[in-house]
C-alpha cells in the first residue's frame, strides 16, 4: 500500500479491503497519474486515461466489482472510483472543474467519457484542472 492509498483510507467511508487497496494503488501508479493528467490537460475526464485498464483488471473483483452484475449495477462502487480519482488528482494539484451537464444534484463537474476510451461500465467522470500551486506530489516524466 502506497502513502496516497494509506492516507485515503484514513478518512474514507469506502470499504478498506484487498480489492479497494489494489484499485487505489493502481490509480496512484505514476503511469496512471500521468494518463489522468494528460486527459485533464486536453479537457477530457481524468478517468478516460485509465478506465479500460481499470475495468480489465477490476470489473469482476470479488470485494468491489465494477461490472453491472448486481441489483444496483454496482453503481456505488463506480461512484466511489470517482472519489478515489478525486483524492489522487488532488494530491497532484488537480481539482474538478465545471464542465459537462447538470445531474440530479445540478453538478457540472462530470462529462461523458468518450467511446474511444473503451469503457464498458463508466458513462461520465469529472474533468480536472491544475488549481493547487504547491501540490503534495509532483509527477516527473523522464525519457530513457
Amino acid at each position: 500500500m502506497n502513502k496516497i492509498t494509506a492516507d485515503f483510507f484514513k478518512n474514507s467511508s469506502i470499504p478498506n479491503n484487498s480489492d479497494t487497496n489494489e484499485i487505489m494503488d493502481f490509480l496512484c501508479q505514476p503511469e496512471s497519474v500521468n494518463q489522468m493528467i494528460a486527459m485533464s490537460k486536453v479537457g477530457l475526464p481524468a478517468l478516460t486515461g485509465v478506465v479500460k485498464e481499470l475495468e480489465d483488471k477490476f470489473a469482476d473483483c470479488k470485494l468491489f466489482p465494477l461490472n453491472h452484475n448486481a441489483e444496483d449495477c454496482n453503481a456505488p462502487n463506480r461512484r466511489n472510483i470517482g472519489w478515489m480519482v478525486r483524492f489522487v488528482m488532488k494530491a497532484y494539484g488537480y481539482t474538478p472543474i465545471a464542465k459537462g451537464f447538470p445531474d440530479a444534484n445540478d453538478s457540472l463537474e462530470r462529462t461523458r467519457i468518450g467511446k474511444f476510451s473503451g469503457s464498458k461500465y463508466f458513462g461520465t467522470a469529472a474533468v480536472y484542472a491544475k488549481t493547487i500551486s504547491n501540490p503534495q506530489y509532483k509527477l516527473v516524466v523522464t525519457s530513457v
